[in-house]
């Protein structure tokens, strides 16, 4: 355990060397921004514009893009759907709202490649969200 501890304590260290916005891989080297969506493209231009680390969509566990799914949803049911965090600590679980309502809670976590992934397939989000709405 005491190994671990000074592994992560050396990582600490490393990652406080470098400046604000770093990252040593850039996953949209050769990538023509354009051929993205236009929601992806306005993060990648925001993050950069404030210096941050690149962006990386959020994910469900089953590698779905979070913002594809919610898009859809909306979409097909005329509907508001947000995930948020609400007076949320790390490690916390969020809010899966559906027009301003909250209608359940989603683990999360972070990758080691900095994405968010929802502890939930895109299959299963989307079945809460559909029946959250035959309970209205």
């Amino acid at each position: 355990m005491d190994d671990d501890r000074g592994a992560t304590d050396d990582e600490i260290t490393r990652l406080r060397s470098r400046p604000p916005g770093h990252d040593p891989d850039d996953p949209y080297e050769g990538v023509a921004l354009e051929t993205l969506p236009d929601w992806w493209a306005r993060a990648v231009r925001l993050f950069e514009s404030h210096d941050l680390r690149p962006f990386r969509p959020s994910r469900f566990a089953d590698g779905e893009l979070t913002h594809e799914v919610v898009d859809r949803l909306e979409r097909d049911l005329d509907i508001a759907v947000r995930i948020a965090g609400v007076d949320a600590r790390y490690g916390d679980d969020w809010t899966v709202f559906v027009d301003d309502e909250p209608v359940s809670s989603i683990p999360r976590r972070r990758s080691q490649d900095g994405y968010t992934i929802f502890e939930r397939s895109s299959d299963e989000f989307e079945a809460t969200v559909r029946s959250n709405l035959e309970e209205r």
